[in-house]
């Protein structure tokens, strides 16, 4: 393992500990002889030991401190038993769960589910994030009892082998890492037959990549590329300027086992990682997630749908989203607050995304809940596949702007409504200049461009000339478009 310095907001101590890049989580435990319950649930009592404040894996570990998740009352656990516990760990509700090495420890009458901050660490960059920042984490645990040694020992769930004690919420702060999120991150492999110079540069939006870690790359992969094997790995902004293969930790990512096909998964830096073998064939969206340290690859789709009760969940009939990167879709729909979804198809048998637990995430889960607004209208709505996040912004009005109009680039003037909210009209004097559609008299939500193909926060538009002319700004399908017509 690598060692790395400690140090505290208050001081730099000098010396180090053993932690927790390359931490290898522990052999799955050895069979056991299956035992009938000793201990009924109603004979256990479980509270949580959790604290609001974030555990700071570094200075638990200098304290020689473990993270005690909860405290166990057993008095009729007989005198010959132990209790273990099996602890998962998961920041995506337990869609997908890790491992925790965890003991059982007598304290007085009662027992305590302990975790060491090196077991943690170990696992929670592994699994969970490579990032520096604290993060919220979710923990449970399957309590069991435990009698003899060996290959004697025997052991019973109490309550079965799904009566999970939790789940508890947790701000860990990570040990210190050698790991950096660069700004950018590059492909290579089939597509660009392994050649440095010619790696595809992935998607980003610009920001600190601690702030957002996910990029995203659109690919084509032909069916002849499938069939014989379509190949990959990631290297970071730093390996890709030199121009050639990098060494050690972290110049390159990839899959554990080398001509892996799976579709999703943990990316892997250190050691020697192996290279992904994509066997599936279509157009398809990278997605890859440096803090968390996954990848996915999904169906890259042209259009996101609306179906909700607004169009009697009707894919076909509601409004489409659109997308430049196959990520970031945007566009106007007409929502209801009895409920509605964003579909990546004209049907229910691709990805459907509903509510998560948090507002303005969203589930791919099967079983998620439907979306909602707080009043049917027309929304212009944006959607983050990579992220799962989604905002459904209220319009009120939509008008004209811009010098070419009666109140230039002070105020709008209103143009009204169908009854969908779908289509705007009004009459409008222009004189020479530039004008821009804009809603709720504010420029978060604007249109330009091309008058055939209007787009958000797109170009001025140039006057018709002088005179008065009917406006019909048509929302109901995309591309958006405007019609002026001469009075």
């Amino acid at each position: 393992m690598k060692k790395f310095a400690l140090y505290s907001a208050a001081a730099i101590l000098a010396f180090s500990f053993v932690a927790c890049d390359d931490y290898e989580e522990p052999n799955p435990t050895p069979q056991t002889n299956p035992q009938e319950a000793i201990l009924q649930t109603s004979e256990v009592s479980v509270a949580s030991s959790v604290v609001s404040d974030p555990y700071v894996l570094e200075a638990l570990n200098n304290g020689g401190l473990n993270i005690v998740l909860a405290t166990v009352e057993a008095p009729t656990l007989p005198p010959a038993y132990s209790l273990a516990a099996d602890v998962e760990i998961t920041n995506n509700g337990f869609a997908r769960t890790a491992s925790v090495p965890a003991t059982v420890v007598a304290v007085g009458d009662k027992y305590e589910v302990q975790i060491t901050p090196d077991d943690l660490q170990g696992v929670y960059f592994n699994n969970i994030s490579k990032g520096p920042k604290a993060k919220e984490v979710e923990m449970r645990f399957l309590l069991k009892t435990v009698v003899g040694e060996g290959k004697n020992v025997q052991q019973a769930y109490v309550g079965g082998p799904s009566n999970y004690y939790g789940p508890y919420t947790l701000t860990v702060q990570p040990f210190p890492s050698s790991f950096v999120i660069e700004q950018n991150y590059y492909l290579i492999g089939t597509a660009c037959n392994w050649t440095m110079a010619d790696a595809i540069k992935f998607t980003h939006s610009g920001a600190d990549p601690y702030d957002d870690p996910v990029f995203t790359l659109k690919i084509d992969v032909s069916a002849d590329e499938a069939a014989a094997g379509w190949w990959w790995k990631i290297v970071p902004e730093s390996v890709f300027v030199t121009g050639a293969w990098g060494e050690g930790d972290y110049s390159q990512f990839g899959v554990e086992v080398n001509g892996s096909e799976d579709l999703e998964g943990i990316l892997i830096g250190t050691g020697e990682p192996g290279a992904g073998c994509l066997k599936q064939d279509g157009q398809l969206l990278l997605t890859i997630n440096m803090e968390e340290g996954t990848y996915a690859f999904t169906s890259a789709v042209d259009f996101l749908y609306t179906p909700g009760d607004a169009n009697g969940w009707s894919q076909t009939a509601s409004q489409l989203l659109s997308t430049s990167d196959y990520a970031n879709y945007s566009g106007y729909a007409v929502l209801s607050p009895n409920g509605f979804k964003f579909s990546s198809a004209p049907d229910w048998d691709h990805l459907n995304y509903g509510a998560a637990d948090e507002e303005g995430k969203l589930s791919v889960d099967g079983g998620a809940g439907n979306l909602s607004v707080a009043e049917k209208g027309l929304y212009w709505c944006t959607v983050n596949t990579a992220n799962l996040t989604y905002t459904a912004t209220l319009i009120s009005t939509i008008g004209v702007i811009g010098d070419a109009t009666p109140n230039g680039w002070d105020a709008s003037t209103a143009l009204t409504p169908d009854e969908d909210g779908l289509v705007w009209t009004g009459e409008i004097a222009f004189k020479g200049g530039e004008f821009k559609f804009r809603a709720n008299d504010d420029w978060g939500v604007n249109l330009g461009g091309a008058i055939s193909d209007l787009t958000q926060d797109g170009s001025n538009i140039a006057s018709p000339g002088e005179g008065t002319y009917e406006v019909k700004l048509d929302l109901s399908s995309i591309p958006y478009t405007c019609t002026l017509t001469k009075k």
